[in-house]
């Protein structure tokens, strides 16, 4: 029988590993050859531990050799991966590409696409499996993706994007008032989210089958967090839907008029996309009658230039996501109920829409 005897910094380096490591074998390892130290009977550490004394003799002797790299376990290599190491970072390449810079008529990557990619690519035919487990090794893992409009301006974007900045900045300083406006659809058919269930047991939801709908028409203050809004139900007929938008929206700008009138607020601008209903005689005519109205028109196919795109999701989550309505007031009076809440908490929605990044997350959550 030996002694394990310490210096004060072999001491310090096994109580900061006890401390700090994840690894619940390698602590018990370390707390052993403390306890072994300070001259305690190796039985009564197999006890506390609950291991056998030949373990414990192994751990010692393993100290003694090794130090504290002689207790960390030294994992046996095991086979050699299907997809070699140094593919690595082509196949990562691929996948921040995707599918469509790679020439696939794929929008989104799968393990089977990637498997079959790399299959056609360089001759190594690889499962599903050993596709996850590579890709979860390179922090490759499943995302929602974002749409990318491919036909829009970046250059018009980016002009649009630093004249929307300087708006903005005179918005604070109260030289102006700037609102994001655009439209949402609701629909009666409600959006299913996860629910809970029994294996073996898939809920089903039933609906109506009914496919009304609802528009909303909302203008949100980039600074102090008011919306106006305006309902609409979508015309059944499609030939007076066009004029149906035109002529609510010609109704909402009169709201917003009245809301902020010209003597109060001298210059109000409204960011707006090249919807077909925002233009037209009519809509000239009322710019004429309200001077202070001033339209700031997006390029196409921009959508994240408009900012209450992001409060639109967040009220959808709460309004009607996982919600069966019998009718259509229902859903109307629960869009009301749900805008006059997040009427109360104005600083909170404009924080959680400065950045599309925070968008996610409702307060409601």
């Amino acid at each position: 029988m030996y002694r394990i005897e310490l210096t004060a910094k072999e001491k310090e380096s096994l109580q900061s590993t006890f401390k700090s490591t994840d690894d619940y074998r390698l602590r018990d390892r370390c707390q052993a050859v403390l306890m072994a130290s300070r001259q305690r009977v190796r039985k009564q550490i197999a006890q506390d531990l609950e291991i056998d004394t030949r373990t414990l003799t192994r751990w010692l002797e393993a100290y003694r050799r090794g130090g504290l790299e002689g207790l960390k376990i030294q994992w046996a290599p095991g086979a050699k991966g299907l997809i070699p190491k140094e593919l690595a970072p082509e196949i990562i390449e691929w996948v921040k590409l995707g599918p469509v810079d790679c020439g696939l008529d794929r929008a989104n990557w799968t393990y089977e696409e990637l498997a079959t990619y790399l299959h056609h690519k360089k001759g190594i035919k690889v499962g599903r499996t050993t596709m996850r487990v590579f890709c979860a090794k390179h922090n490759i893992r499943p995302y929602k993706p974002t749409y990318d409009y491919r036909k829009a301006d970046p250059q018009a974007q980016e002009k649009a994007k630093k004249k929307l900045e300087e708006i903005k900045k005179k918005a604070q300083n109260q030289e102006l008032i700037l609102l994001s406006q655009d439209e949402v659809k609701f629909s009666m058919v409600p959006t299913l989210q996860k629910t809970l269930g029994l294996k073996g047991h898939r809920l089903i939801v039933g609906n109506d089958d009914n496919k009304d709908n609802v528009y909303m028409f909302g203008s949100l203050n980039l600074v102090s967090g008011d919306l106006t809004t305006n309902l609409l139900e979508w015309p059944k007929n499609k030939k007076q839907r066009k004029s149906s938008l035109q002529q609510t929206f010609i109704k909402h700008l009169e709201q917003v008029a009245k809301k902020y009138p010209a003597k109060k607020y001298p210059e109000v601008v409204l960011t707006i996309d090249n919807a077909s209903w925002h233009q037209g005689e009519q809509l000239n005519k009322l710019l004429k009658k309200h001077t202070h109205l001033k339209l700031f028109r997006l390029p196409p196919y921009s959508p994240k230039l408009q900012v209450i795109e992001r409060f639109w999701k967040i009220l959808r989550r709460r309004a009607t996501h996982n919600r069966f309505f019998i009718s259509m007031t229902h859903m109307r009076k629960a869009i009301r109920n749900s805008i006059c809440y997040y009427q109360t908490i104005k600083q909170r929605i404009l924080s959680l829409i400065e950045s599309p990044r925070k968008r996610t997350k409702s307060p409601t959550a």
